[in-house]
């Protein structure tokens, strides 16, 4: 279950995120309560997470989902430069979060 909760955790923290950049520096409220239920629940899930995942494991494997769904969402509704190695490094971060999971031993 603690997987599925760092999962989880990882896609609210991509949210928040969009949902920071929606709010226009919190000046947008509707986006701003969003930002807000989002970023909630992503530290809260990610606690859970982290009764049972290494520290560092989690933490890292929740950032990594975060930025690359951060940069994935930021070139789809954004319309954020895409380039061939901005797709490396995300290819990159993937591999680093698929090997943290596969030598975690949780």
């Amino acid at each position: 279950m603690a997987w599925i909760f760092l999962l989880v955790a990882g896609l609210c923290e991509m949210v928040f995120v969009v949902m920071m950049k929606l709010s226009e520096g919190f000046k947008k409220l509707k986006f701003s309560l969003l930002t807000v239920l989002f970023m909630t629940a992503s530290f809260f899930l990610l606690s859970l997470s982290l009764k049972t995942i290494p520290i560092g494991t989690g933490y890292a494997i929740w950032t990594g989902i975060g930025a690359v769904g951060s940069v994935v969402m930021g070139m789809i509704l954004f319309k954020e430069k895409k380039s061939v190695l901005k797709l490396l490094f995300i290819a990159m971060i993937l591999a680093g979060v698929i090997g943290l999971k596969l030598t975690s031993g949780a």
